[in-house]
């Protein structure tokens, strides 16, 4: 038989206090349910992983970016290209068209890549009509300088 209460036997419903776990659950169903960043793809990347969670607008800015053959130049030891890649946060980092720069003998093919594309400071960021921007770039600045504003 359920447990009644007080508050049973006069038509309200019972106060039911949750507990921090069940508290945590419901977060993470709503977030699965609602959109919240979603998880991220194991970092494979050469560089740094981002320490924090990817915007819907960062994840936006990467498909466009990716779509439009936008690349972004980097290497493993530069704390600015890092500094990029933490801009646009895990999810959106793992979906960037990054070329590793730095890594001539474990990746030849991307250095190559390097090499034909003229690169001569990192981060670079480049369009396939040859316009370049050098230096971490905010996001607002590569969604305007790419064409999604």
């Amino acid at each position: 038989m359920p447990e009644t209460s007080e508050d049973m036997r006069h038509g309200l419903p019972k106060i039911v206090i949750p507990t921090t776990k069940s508290w945590w659950m419901g977060v993470g169903v709503g977030l699965a349910l609602f959109g919240g960043p979603g998880i991220a793809k194991e970092w494979t990347g050469t560089i740094g992983e981002p320490l924090g969670e990817s915007t819907q607008e960062a994840i936006a800015l990467v498909d466009h970016l990716n779509k439009s053959g936008a690349q972004f130049f980097g290497s493993w030891r530069c704390p600015a290209c890092f500094k990029q890649m933490s801009l646009f946060g895990k999810q959106a980092g793992a979906e960037l068209n990054y070329v590793e720069c730095g890594k001539p003998e474990q990746l030849p093919k991307q250095y190559e890549r390097c090499q034909a594309a003229q690169i001569r400071a990192v981060p670079t960021w480049t369009l396939p009509n040859s316009e370049r921007r050098e230096g971490v770039q905010q996001l607002k600045t590569l969604a305007e300088w790419s064409g999604m504003n």
